[in-house]
């Protein structure tokens, strides 16, 4: 492709030192730069790519996009923009043929349950026989290539070529995880979105957007944009719906489970520690809906993965048989059994809010005491520590305070503030060694109870300062109970 026909998807733009060549690829890390590359240097939260513009040419960058002219040593053509961010989207788009023009894609937005709604609304696709690709807070999924997911959204010049690769793989479909940070940094613009859900909204990442409604309007983002064409599928039962409802021009369709006014409604009929079994009520039809994922969440994010097929044309069969396909979403109130006679579960919680929806579910099914293993992460909304210590209090018999990706600060400082929502009267440990604080709660485990670890969930690692070291709850649990003779292990 021409550099000036790349630069033709930018809205405001100056040239300097311009030379017509043929671009072979775009990036905004200057190690990956190649010869006939682009390169778009943005500013990050610690790093800023004008700084290593140097690097870039030095590769053979063909080009450069930047903020501001750079006084280079080689005469290269520059081009200025206002924002780098939003060019790089731009030209992304442009430079892989703008394939989501051609494609259904879903974007799917909230503080929680994105993921789960993400995997069912695949589910649902699949049912139909098509073919369906995933980019989330787990994994990107193309075909039967995976690639471990680094945030749940990439950058916009990734997502592009993603969106390229699966339609030359013959998928149509995509369903794409917004999050709040993808959003505000403009990696999710140039995509056209067939539909877009909206799950739940409370306090997350206020560290980096200040207050809820600066997060919320954030949100919002994804479906300001939708043309008349599109469905905004909408949570009727959360306040906040009604502002996104009133900041999008495309088609809303409301489901939940409180109130009647919602199109599409769960009735739930029966719940207990495996499944949750609810009718479907729509103006499609009506399904009674054995969902193998337990608690009433999960009703509202097969609700929200209903709405949105059958918005988008799914007859009501095949929502259900998509919808009772899913077994389970890893790290998603995850049920570990390797024989033993109480149960296990690890789940991503990692707010005060999640904490309480997951705790509050088995709290529900579980005739046993509930033995809880958290921490909060280093470097992130240090508010919701107190809080979570206060949850756990609320919702657990005994839990476990210990470490989960401390990375810059010192464990025993995030351990202090959580204990700050702690009473005097709690029953809880202090244990910064996030495998001692497993095994205890093992240990400390009898029939019936329910031991919950939460906070990583899927992920296979923890962040100590600058170092990523290998860690798996998973494992963790597997090795316990396996050296731990009084337990037997399946093999």
């Amino acid at each position: 492709m021409k550099l000036s026909e790349l630069c033709s998807s930018l809205k405001e733009h100056k040239s300097f030192d311009f030379l017509e060549k043929e671009i072979h690829g775009i990036t905004h890390d200057s190690r990956k730069v190649k010869d006939g590359y682009v390169f778009v240097a943005i500013k990050g939260h610690k790093l800023d790519g004008h700084n290593f513009v140097t690097a870039a040419l030095d590769k053979g960058a063909s080009a450069i996009v930047v903020g501001k002219k750079i006084e280079a040593t080689s005469c290269i053509p520059q081009i200025v923009v206002t924002n780098t961010r939003q060019a790089l989207a731009s030209i992304s788009s442009r430079f892989y043929g703008e394939p989501s023009s051609k494609m259904t894609v879903v974007g799917i937005t909230g503080t929680n349950g994105k993921t789960t709604t993400s995997y069912l609304t695949k589910s649902i696709i699949e049912a139909s026989g098509y073919k369906s690709g995933l980019i989330g807070t787990i994994q990107y999924q193309i075909g039967k290539r995976i690639i471990p997911a680094q945030e749940t959204t990439p950058e916009s010049v990734e997502i592009q070529s993603y969106l390229s690769e699966m339609l030359k793989s013959d998928i149509k479909y995509a369903v794409i995880e917004a999050s709040s940070h993808a959003l505000s940094q403009h990696r999710l613009d140039g995509i056209k979105f067939s539909s877009a859900i909206f799950t739940n909204l409370s306090a997350e990442h206020l560290d980096y957007h200040g207050n809820i409604k600066d997060y919320r309007a954030e949100k919002t983002k994804l479906v300001k944009n939708l043309c008349k064409d599109s469905f905004t599928i909408l949570n009727a039962d959360h306040n906040a719906s009604k502002h996104f409802a009133e900041c999008t021009k495309s088609k809303v369709v409301w489901y939940g489970i409180k109130r009647k006014r919602a199109d599409v409604i769960a009735e739930i009929i029966n719940m207990n520690a495996n499944s949750t079994k609810f009718l479907l009520n729509s103006p499609w039809g009506r399904k009674t809906i054995n969902l193998k994922l337990v608690g009433k969440h999960n009703v509202y994010n097969a609700l929200a993965a209903a709405t949105n097929g059958l918005a988008l044309g799914f007859n009501i069969d095949i929502i259900k048989t998509g919808i009772e396909y899913l077994n389970e979403v890893p790290g998603r109130l995850e049920k570990l059994d390797y024989g033993q006679d109480f149960d296990i579960y690890i789940d991503f919680a990692h707010t005060h809010q999640a904490l309480q929806i997951i705790l509050s579910t088995l709290r529900e099914t579980t005739t046993g005491r509930i033995l809880l293993v958290f921490g909060c992460g280093g470097d992130r909304d240090r508010k919701k520590r107190p809080k979570m210590g206060h949850i756990a209090e609320k919702y657990s018999d005994v839990f476990w305070i210990t470490s989960d990706n401390p990375r810059s600060e010192d464990p025993n400082n995030i351990i202090y503030e959580i204990q700050k929502g702690v009473s005097k009267e709690a029953y809880f440990r202090v244990q910064p060694d996030r495998k001692i604080a497993i095994e205890e709660a093992l240990l400390e485990a009898k029939k019936g109870d329910v031991v919950i670890i939460a906070g990583k969930g899927h992920e296979q690692y923890q962040i100590l300062k600058n170092t990523i070291i290998p860690f798996d709850d998973r494992e963790v649990v597997r090795q316990a109970l396996q050296n731990n003779i009084l337990l037997p292990l399946k093999v």
